[in-house]
């Protein structure tokens, strides 16, 4: 990311201060006490987990040993995987998430209370399909929601949605998308559809699908061009709602997060897919103190320049959004 003296380089809109003095103050009114006096349960747990893994081993080992003994067969050795996979859901995977649930619960509920939006651990997650369907995530048969952050702002609903979504074949498991699907109500219907996107493949899913007739559109900013490609069945509109200060700040969202952002403008939605492949609404580790604020200052940081890309479609004097 960008600095400046040390300083992240934020948004117009963070540098005023709305969201980032809020969080600020709840964090360590609200926050950081509650972290603190929850800590000692980190270090527990973290303890376990490392003498765990000990047991997890053994118990595989065992279960296979047992198995060669009754069948003398080579191909029991083979069941200690499975064992051990059990065992490492039951002896660590499961109170990690357990603890790491409820402390995110410690940590978004009130912020988002502060920030006047309301935050759900595990979401329904029901508008992905939609966003595949646009082609901004790819499919998958296995979708894990991280939480959702949603509410109002200026005046627009929104919705943030934390999904990890992979595909299992026959060898093995990708992941097809991790990161933030954002949908924003617009004031206004949008005449026709316009898809910003960055895959070819994803492209092609779409655009062999229930026969949409989306033409590519060129832009004149030679840079947004090299690394997106749009497709509309409205031009003028697209260009309309592509001008140069949007993909400039669609550019900086992309290098400040490190990610790959596609968009879709349709009906009356704004659709965002943010790719960090990485939980958006991650705690850290058990290795970090809780009360550490430096992941959630950077999820408000991440909130505060989506608003800011947003703001900036808002105002152009092209869309009247």
């Amino acid at each position: 990311m960008k600095s400046d003296g040390g300083n992240m380089h934020l948004p117009s809109t963070a540098r005023t201060g709305s969201l980032l003095d809020r969080f600020e103050t709840v964090f360590e009114e609200k926050i950081a006490p509650g972290l603190e006096a929850r800590d000692h349960e980190r270090i527990a747990l973290a303890q376990k987990k490392r003498r765990n893994w000990t047991l997890v081993l053994a118990e595989g080992a065992a279960a296979a040993l047992v198995a060669f003994l009754i069948t003398h067969s080579v191909d029991a050795l083979l069941l200690a995987v499975p064992t051990s996979a059990v065992s490492y859901w039951l002896r660590i995977a499961r109170p990690v998430k357990r603890f790491t649930d409820s402390v995110r619960q410690d940590v978004f509920v009130p912020l988002c209370d502060a920030l006047g939006f309301t935050y759900q651990l595990q979401p329904n997650g029901s508008d992905v399909g939609y966003f595949q369907k646009l082609g901004l995530a790819g499919s998958c048969n296995h979708r894990r929601f991280e939480g959702e952050v949603s509410g109002r702002y200026k005046g627009l609903n929104f919705s943030l949605l934390g999904a990890h979504l992979r595909y299992r074949g026959i060898e093995s498991m990708q992941t097809v998308f991790h990161g933030l699907l954002v949908s924003f109500d617009m004031s206004k219907s949008f005449h026709g559809r316009t898809l910003v996107l960055r895959d070819g493949g994803l492209v092609g899913n779409f655009l062999g699908h229930g026969g949409n007739k989306l033409e590519r559109v060129r832009l004149e900013d030679l840079e947004f061009e090299r690394a997106h490609e749009v497709y509309s069945n409205d031009e003028i509109e697209a260009r309309d709602l592509l001008p140069r200060a949007f993909t400039d700040r669609l550019l900086e969202l992309e290098e400040q997060l490190a990610a790959k952002v596609r968009l879709a403008f349709d009906r009356n939605s704004l659709l965002m897919s943010i790719d960090r492949n990485r939980d958006a609404f991650s705690i850290g580790g058990l290795d970090a103190p809780l009360a550490d604020k430096k992941r959630l200052r950077e999820f408000v940081i991440d909130l505060t320049m989506i608003f800011d890309v947003v703001e900036t479609l808002r105002l152009n004097a092209e869309t009247k959004l």
